[in-house]
C-alpha cells in the first residue's frame, strides 16, 4: 500500500511537471441584445457612466471586496476541476470557480447555461468507459479513471464532483481535495443541460426526451415569483430558456441597485420623499422625471400620488448637479425594457406550468393507477407491516408491563425480555392465528398485537 502511495504520489508530480499553461477561454457574448449580455455585476457600456468622482467613490463603497477569492477557496488560480458522469464515460471540466464565492451561489449557478452560457468552462478530458462494471463507487476506482484524473487535476486543484461516494472514494485513493455540495450540484445539472454543446456526440436520454427536471436553484427562483409548479415535474427545454430570460430581467434590473440607492438620502433631503419601500423600477423612474421633467412617464400616475408627482416635478431644477444624469437615464432605460420582457415572458410561462402540472399530474395518476405500489414521488412503496399494525403500535399502547413479561421466542438470548422498556422484534406470520397478509378482522388483530408480551397465540 505504501509503494503504491509513492508510485501515485511520484506520476502525480511527474504530471504536474509536464503540464503546460492552459489557455483561458473568454466568455461567450449573447447576439446584441442588452439582457444577456453583461455580467452579474457588470455596469453599461457607457462612457458616461459613474463619470462623477463622488458618485464613483459612494458607489465603489458599497462593494464587497471583502470576501475570499475563489484562488484562496479552491487553488490553482481559482479554477476548479469538474469530473462530469456521462452515458458513456466521464469528462473533466476546468471551471472558474469565481462564482461560487458566495454563500449562496446555487441559487444563481444555474442560470449561466441557460439561453447563452455564462459561465467560463471548458472540456479538458474525456475517456469512454465500455466495461462490464462500473468505472467508481464507494468501494471502488477503476485505474483508467484513475489515471484520467489525475492527468487532469493539479496538485493545489480542488476537484468538483456529483456524488458523496465519488468525492469519499477519490479524496481516500487519490489524496484530492473534492466538493459535493449544493453549489457543484447546480453545476452538474447545468452540464447536463447543455452537453451537447460540450459534447456533440454524446446522446444523453434527457436530451433526447427534451424533459429536463428542474434544479433546486431554479425551483427556489420559481418559488420567489409566485409561480404555480410541482418541484418533481419535468419541464421541457422551451420552459428552461424562458426561466432563464426571466432570471436574465431580473438581473439587469438588480444590478443597478446599488448605483440607485444613492440617491434615496437625496430625494428625502430636497424633497421629503421618504423611498425606503420603493422598488428599483420605481426609483429609478423618479430619477428619470428629475432629469427629464417635459417628458410623459407611462403609468406615473399609477406610480406616485398625487404629492409625490408635484414634488418631483417642482423640484426638478433643484436637483441639477446633484445627480448623474446620463446615467439616471441609461438606467431608466434599461429597467424599463427588462420590466416589460419579464412581464409578457411570465404570462407565458404561466400558462405553460399549468400545462405542464397537469401533464404531470395525469401521467402521475396513471401511473398509480396501473401500478398501486408507486408513490407521489414516482418511487415504489416499499411494504411492510400493515397499515393497521402501525396504527396500533404508535398509538402509545405499549406500556412497561408488555415488555416486562419475560417472553422467549427462541433460544437465542437476543430475544428474551427481561428487563422493562420498548422491544422491537420481528414476528413470523405462522406465529400468528390469521397469517398478515389476509388481515381482515381489525378487532382480531388488535388484540392479538396487544398479547405480543405474552405467550403467542399457536398456529390454525
Amino acid at each position: 500500500m505504501g509503494n503504491r502511495n509513492a508510485s501515485m504520489a511520484g506520476q502525480r508530480e511527474t504530471i504536474s511537471e509536464k503540464k503546460g499553461q492552459r489557455e483561458t477561454v473568454s466568455e461567450k457574448k449573447g447576439d446584441g441584445n442588452p439582457l444577456l449580455t453583461d455580467s452579474e455585476d457588470s455596469l453599461p457600456d457607457s462612457e458616461d457612466w459613474l463619470t462623477d468622482s463622488e458618485d464613483f467613490l459612494e458607489f465603489a463603497a458599497h462593494l464587497n471586496v471583502d470576501s475570499p477569492s475563489a484562488a484562496d477557496l479552491y487553488g490553482h488560480f481559482g479554477v476548479m476541476a469538474v469530473l462530469f458522469e456521462t452515458p458513456s464515460g466521464f469528462g473533466i471540466f476546468q471551471y472558474d470557480a469565481v462564482k461560487l464565492r458566495k454563500s449562496d451561489a446555487w441559487q444563481h449557478v444555474w442560470a449561466d447555461f441557460i439561453n447563452d452560457i455564462k459561465a467560463v468552462i471548458w472540456l479538458d478530458y474525456f475517456v469512454t468507459f465500455e466495461g462490464k462494471g462500473p468505472a467508481i463507487t464507494n468501494t471502488y476506482l477503476s485505474p483508467d479513471l484513475s489515471s484520467m484524473i489525475l492527468k487532469s487535476v493539479c496538485d493545489d486543484q480542488t476537484l468538483a464532483v456529483g456524488k458523496e461516494e465519488y468525492k469519499n472514494i477519490i479524496e481516500d485513493r487519490l489524496n484530492i481535495n473534492c466538493l459535493y455540495c449544493r453549489d457543484t450540484k447546480e453545476l452538474m445539472w447545468g452540464l447536463r443541460f447543455q452537453i451537447r454543446h460540450f459534447l456533440p456526440v454524446e446522446n444523453s436520454e434527457m436530451t433526447n426526451d427534451d424533459r429536463f427536471p428542474m434544479s433546486e436553484g431554479m425551483i427556489f427562483f420559481l418559488n420567489s415569483h409566485k409561480f404555480d409548479i410541482n418541484p418533481h415535474m419535468m419541464v421541457t427545454t422551451r420552459i428552461i430558456q424562458m426561466v432563464g430570460t426571466v432570471y436574465e430581467c431580473d438581473r439587469c434590473v438588480d444590478k443597478f441597485d446599488p448605483f440607485l440607492r444613492l440617491y434615496t438620502e437625496k430625494l428625502m433631503k430636497i424633497s421629503g420623499i421618504r423611498t425606503c419601500d420603493w422598488d428599483l423600477l420605481k426609483l429609478a423612474t423618479a430619477l428619470k422625471m428629475i432629469c427629464e421633467p417635459e417628458d410623459e412617464i407611462p403609468d406615473a400616475r399609477q406610480l406616485f400620488t398625487k404629492q409625490e408627482l408635484q414634488r418631483l416635478m417642482e423640484d426638478a431644477p433643484r436637483y441639477k448637479c446633484k445627480i448623474s444624469k446620463d446615467n439616471c437615464l441609461i438606467a431608466y432605460k434599461e429597467m424599463y425594457a427588462a420590466h416589460k420582457i419579464r412581464l409578457d415572458v411570465s404570462r407565458k410561462l404561466d400558462l405553460l406550468f399549468r400545462w405542464a402540472k397537469e401533464a404531470y399530474e395525469n401521467e402521475l395518476a396513471g401511473i398509480a393507477a396501473s401500478d398501486p405500489e408507486i408513490g407521489p414521488d414516482r418511487k415504489k412503496i416499499c411494504r411492510g407491516f400493515a397499515p393497521v399494525m402501525i396504527d396500533e403500535l404508535t398509538e402509545g399502547q405499549v406500556t412497561p408491563t408488555t415488555t416486562a413479561v419475560d417472553t422467549q421466542i427462541s433460544s437465542h438470548p437476543l430475544n428474551m425480555t427481561n428487563r422493562p422498556g420498548v422491544l422491537s422484534m420481528d414476528i413470523h406470520p405462522s406465529k400468528l392465528r390469521y397469517p398478515l397478509c389476509r388481515q381482515r378482522d381489525k378487532a382480531r388483530l388488535d388484540a392479538t398485537l396487544r398479547r405480543l408480551g405474552g405467550s403467542l397465540p399457536s398456529p390454525a
